[in-house]
C-alpha cells in the first residue's frame, strides 16, 4: 500500500448530476471490500466468494435511474471520494511534515487498522461458534427425548465384559474363568432388567392398562460415533412345565447355529475351540462366510441351570493375541444373553408355563445409512424377533 502522499488521481469529474434527480444521504467513509462481515450470511459470501446483488439506484420519486444518471452520480460520488482524500492527505502532510515520520505513522495505522478488522472477524467466528454449539447441544437433548431413543448403548455396555486375554496359558484360564463367573452372578439381573424396560415401554404406548401382551419384541438402531449397533428384547410365554427340557431346547438351538444359519440365510459358519475341553467354560471362534457380511469373532460362552432359572451368556473378546481378529471388517461380533424362569402358580407352587427373556446386540463397524446394514437387518430379522429361537426350541419339545 502506497503512502498516502503518494495517493492521488488525475480524473476530475466535469459534472455533477442534477440534484432533484437523485436522492443521496451525505457521504460517508468509503466502504472497502475486505470490511469484515456484519451478518452470517455476508460472512458465508466472504468464504464463497459470492457477490452480493447490487442494490439499483433510484431517483427521488423511486422510479429506477438511467444509466446516464447513475454515470453521472458515480462521477460525483468518485469526486467527492477524491476530495476527503487530499484533505486527508494535507493533514497528515501538515501533522507530520517529515517523510520518514509520516510513513513510520501510515503504516502504524495500516497495521492497527488490520489488526481491529482480524480481531472482528474472530470476535464474529466466535459468536458463529457458540450459536452452532448450543444449536447442536439442542440437537442432542431432543434426540434423547425423542420416542425412538434407543437403548442399544446400554445393552451393549452391559453385556460386553471387554475381556483381554494375554500369552501365558494358566492366566489366560483364570481370566476365561473370572469371566465365566462374573457372567453367571450378573447376567439373570442384566437381562430381567433390559426386559422389563422394554414391557415398560410397551405398556406405556397401550392405551389400556392390563397385563403386557407375549411375546413381545423390540429393535432398536443405535447410531455411535463410528459404528452401528442393531439391538433386540425378546419376550416369550413358553407353554412347558419342565425348567429342565426348555433349557435343553435352548442349548439346541446356540449348538445348532451352523446348521440353521446355512439352512434359512445361506450363511456358513464354522466353529473351532480354543481352550481346553475340560475347562467349564467354554472359548470358540466362530467364522461367518456366504450370504451377509462375513465376520470371524472369538466368543466366551456360559451357562448355568439352577432350580430357580437358565441362562447362556455369549461375550465376545477382541483382544487375544494368540488368536487375533481384525477390527476393521463391517460385521465385528455379536453377544447376546437369555434367561428362563418358571412361571409358577401362586397357590400350588406348580409351574404353569416358561418364560423366556433374550436381548442380543450386533456390532458393525459402518455408519447407519450403510445399505450393507439395511440388508443384513433384513437377513437376520428372524433372529432378532425370536422367530429363529421359538421355532428351533418348540422342535426340539416336540
Amino acid at each position: 500500500m502506497a503512502p498516502l502522499s503518494e495517493m492521488g488521481s488525475s480524473y476530475r469529474a466535469p459534472e455533477s448530476p442534477d440534484p432533484a434527480l437523485v436522492t443521496t444521504r451525505p457521504y460517508k467513509k468509503r466502504q472497502r471490500t475486505s470490511q469484515v462481515p456484519d451478518t452470517n450470511e455476508e460472512l458465508i459470501r466472504a468464504f464463497t466468494g459470492a457477490s452480493p446483488a447490487s442494490a439499483r439506484l433510484r431517483a427521488a420519486n423511486g422510479a429506477p435511474l438511467t444509466a446516464t444518471h447513475e454515470i453521472r452520480l458515480l462521477r460525483a460520488q468518485v469526486a467527492s471520494m477524491e476530495e476527503e482524500l487530499r484533505n486527508l492527505q494535507s493533514t497528515w502532510t501538515d501533522e507530520l511534515p517529515d517523510q520518514r515520520t509520516l510513513a513510520t505513522a501510515q503504516r502504524s495505522a495500516r497495521e492497527k487498522h488490520g489488526a481491529i478488522r482480524t480481531e472482528a472477524a474472530h470476535n464474529e467466528l466466535q459468536q458463529m461458534l457458540l450459536q452452532q454449539q448450543l444449536l447442536f447441544a439442542t440437537l442432542q437433548t431432543a434426540v434423547l427425548r425423542a420416542p425412538l431413543h434407543s437403548s442399544g448403548q446400554a445393552m451393549f455396555e452391559s453385556l460386553h465384559f471387554d475381556t483381554h486375554l494375554g500369552r501365558d496359558s494358566d492366566e489366560r484360564e483364570q481370566l476365561l474363568l473370572a469371566h465365566n463367573e462374573r457372567s453367571l452372578a450378573t447376567l439373570p439381573s442384566i437381562v430381567n432388567r433390559f426386559s422389563q424396560m422394554a414391557i415398560d415401554k410397551m405398556m406405556a404406548q397401550q392405551e389400556n392398562t392390563g397385563k403386557p401382551e407375549l411375546p413381545l419384541s423390540q429393535i432398536d438402531i443405535t447410531g455411535c460415533k463410528d459404528n452401528t449397533l442393531i439391538s433386540s428384547v425378546f419376550v416369550s410365554e413358553i407353554p412347558h412345565t419342565s425348567l429342565e427340557e426348555v433349557y435343553a431346547a435352548v442349548l439346541s438351538y446356540f449348538d445348532g447355529i451352523p446348521t440353521s444359519m446355512k439352512r434359512h440365510f445361506g450363511v456358513n459358519a464354522n466353529r473351532t475351540r480354543l481352550n481346553s475341553v475340560d475347562s467349564p467354560v467354554m472359548y470358540r471362534r466362530s467364522t461367518f462366510s456366504g450370504a451377509g457380511l462375513p465376520a470371524t469373532v472369538n466368543n466366551v460362552v456360559c451357562s448355568e441351570l439352577t432350580p430357580s432359572h437358565g441362562m447362556v451368556h455369549i461375550d465376545a473378546v477382541i483382544d487375544d493375541p494368540l488368536h487375533p481378529v481384525t477390527g476393521t471388517g463391517p460385521s465385528q461380533y455379536g453377544i447376546c444373553g437369555l434367561t428362563i424362569t418358571p412361571k409358577k402358580d401362586p397357590i400350588t407352587g406348580a409351574t404353569l408355563s416358561v418364560t423366556l427373556r433374550w436381548m442380543v446386540v450386533y456390532h458393525y463397524n459402518m455408519m447407519p445409512d450403510d445399505p450393507l446394514i439395511k440388508e443384513d437387518l433384513t437377513m437376520i430379522r428372524p433372529i432378532l424377533n425370536g422367530d429363529l429361537i421359538t421355532a428351533t426350541a418348540r422342535c426340539f419339545m416336540d
